[in-house]
Formats: C-alpha cells, sequence, structure tokens
C-alpha cells in the first residue's frame, strides 16, 4: 500500500528518485557559479529556489533522501525539474537555460 507521504507533493505520483528539494537545489546553485550571472540574478534564482524547497518540506516525509538522509524527500525529480528550470529562465539568457537543459537532461522530464 503506498501512503500518501510517498507522493510528490506537486504532482502526486509516486517518487521513484528520492533526492530531496534541498539537496537538489544546492547541486543548481553550484551549477549555476560557473555561468556568467549577475550576482542579483542568482541572489533571485537562489530567495526562488530557497522558497520552493520551504513549500515543499511543509508536507512531512518518510522518504529518505539519497544524498543527506534527511526524510524531507516530496517533490519528483520531474517536479523538481520543471519548477527550477522555470526559476532559471526567469533569470538568465536562452543560452544558459539551453545548458542547463542539456546537463540537467530537462528535456525528458518538461511537463506542458
Amino acid at each position: 500500500m503506498v501512503r500518501i507521504t510517498n507522493l510528490c507533493t506537486s504532482c502526486v505520483h509516486i517518487i521513484t528518485n528520492p533526492i530531496c528539494p534541498y539537496c537538489f537545489s544546492k547541486q543548481v546553485i553550484t551549477w549555476l557559479r560557473d555561468k556568467n550571472i549577475s550576482s542579483y540574478k542568482m541572489s533571485n534564482i537562489k530567495r526562488y529556489l530557497r522558497k520552493m524547497v520551504i513549500e515543499a518540506e511543509e508536507t512531512p516525509s518518510n522518504i529518505r533522501c539519497i544524498v543527506c538522509g534527511s526524510k524531507r524527500v516530496n517533490l519528483c525529480v520531474h517536479c523538481f525539474v520543471n519548477k527550477a528550470t522555470r526559476i532559471i529562465e526567469n533569470n538568465t539568457d536562452r543560452k544558459i537555460i539551453d545548458n542547463f537543459n542539456e546537463d540537467f537532461d530537462t528535456i525528458i522530464w518538461r511537463v506542458h
């Protein structure tokens, strides 16, 4: 039996790749450090990613993150990538978002 806490809080599908939004957002921020982004835009991206993490963690979870081990996996990779892509699109240029899509292989995760 699947418990509600094992489902993504955004799409309500079963979480199969348990990486918490906090660890995933750290990876996105690390990736962005090599890009030519103004400190203002980088600050916006970090703020929106932090907000996304906080919103995801409002729902308790029994799923442990495979990176940090905490019980805060509430978004599936699909939903996290879609939300992160929108944040990056709103704060960077086309070249950076194309690199993000390539490096995070987000085209397969896109939901239109």
